[in-house]
């Protein structure tokens, strides 16, 4: 994820929530999303200085991702002794609710290997693929974006916009959408990355709001990103 589309996912989400601004009551908690992404989106940037790339030579982000990673707890940790937010509400809870476990497994399962199958038919093949990556992309990605937008981000727009419709066994709100196209945003705007990212962002949504939990979206989360390098290989 650059610089642009970092800058694109700001944009689409000042533009979607600027509404909520002019309204009193919801307010304070559309400018703690806005801060909350920005500082998150902002700090991997701070590993080319400090504390510096992490480990030496490695391919991949891991100190930038746990800079955001210590961001947003520490957001959630503010949220929660300053405005009342509730680390179950923001996700960050192992209980799952009643009846929620089977069907979330079952759908990931379907998704999941429906997903693999469709990328094996992809002519792009990957070669070399390193333990740090398969390292990689089994515990950071679902860790960091999962606790950011389905955890802090989704709640802090939950209280922003309180309208709900209940659908797919879930319950839905503008924060939901929100939350999902900037998700969007910020992976890119070419069809090839919609079409990869859309349905992912979808069922992980899913995943949040029926077990009211964080713990499956970001296991399938590092699932779905797994399955893409393995089909390719």
């Amino acid at each position: 994820m650059g610089q642009g589309s970092t800058l694109l996912a700001l944009a689409v989400a000042a533009l979607l929530v600027a509404p909520a601004l002019f309204r009193p009551a919801a307010r304070p908690w559309t400018v703690a999303f806005l801060a909350t992404l920005a500082l998150c989106l902002l700090l991997p940037a701070l590993s080319a200085a400090w504390p510096g790339p992490w480990p030496r030579g490695a391919r991949w982000n891991w100190s930038g991702q746990l800079l955001a990673l210590l961001g947003t707890l520490g957001m959630a940790a503010l949220l929660v002794q300053r405005a009342g937010l509730s680390w179950r509400e923001m996700g960050f809870t192992w209980t799952q609710r009643p009846g929620s476990l089977r069907p979330s497994l079952l759908l990931s399962a379907v998704v999941l290997v429906g997903h693999f199958a469709w990328m094996s038919l992809s002519p792009l093949r990957l070669s070399g693929v390193t333990p740090e990556t398969w390292l990689y992309q089994a515990s950071m990605p679902g860790l960091v974006e999962e606790a950011l937008f389905r955890g802090v981000l989704l709640a802090l727009l939950d209280r922003a916009f309180v309208a709900r419709r209940q659908g797919f066994g879930i319950s839905l709100g503008w924060g939901a959408a929100v939350v999902t196209l900037v998700f969007l945003a910020l992976h890119g705007v070419r069809i090839g990355h919609l079409t990869g990212v859309l349905p992912a962002a979808l069922l992980f949504l899913w995943l949040r709001q029926r077990t009211g939990s964080l713990v499956m979206p970001i296991a399938v989360h590092n699932l779905w990103n797994l399955s893409v390098h393995a089909a390719h290989l």
